[in-house]
């Protein structure tokens, strides 16, 4: 489980897999986390950060962000990819809105 800032709060905790391994993606008020099995906390983004998140395949989703000059991009098998994509696009929308 990961640890939480003040005033974060999980609102939604999916199992996923990545090229990093199983883990679970935190969907949070303020961004998300991933936390790959037997590693721990392997990715933290604020939703100001992430620039793209797409539905690739059904079970398949795509997740972009830039750091400093570069971009980077993360692929997920996760159930129903286009209901997570929506669910974080809406977060992206509350945060910037």
């Amino acid at each position: 489980m990961i640890g939480l800032s003040k005033g974060q709060e999980i609102f939604d905790k999916l199992k996923v897999w990545s090229k990093m391994g199983s883990g679970v993606l935190y969907l949070l008020n303020t961004g998300i986390s991933l936390e790959i099995s037997g590693k721990g906390l392997a990715l933290e983004l604020n939703y100001d950060e992430i620039i793209l998140v797409k539905e690739i395949k059904k079970e398949t989703l795509l997740i972009s962000w830039k750091e400093n000059a570069e971009t980077y991009d993360i692929r997920f098998n996760v159930k129903n990819a286009s209901e997570v994509a929506q669910k974080i696009r809406y977060q992206i929308g509350k945060s910037v809105g």
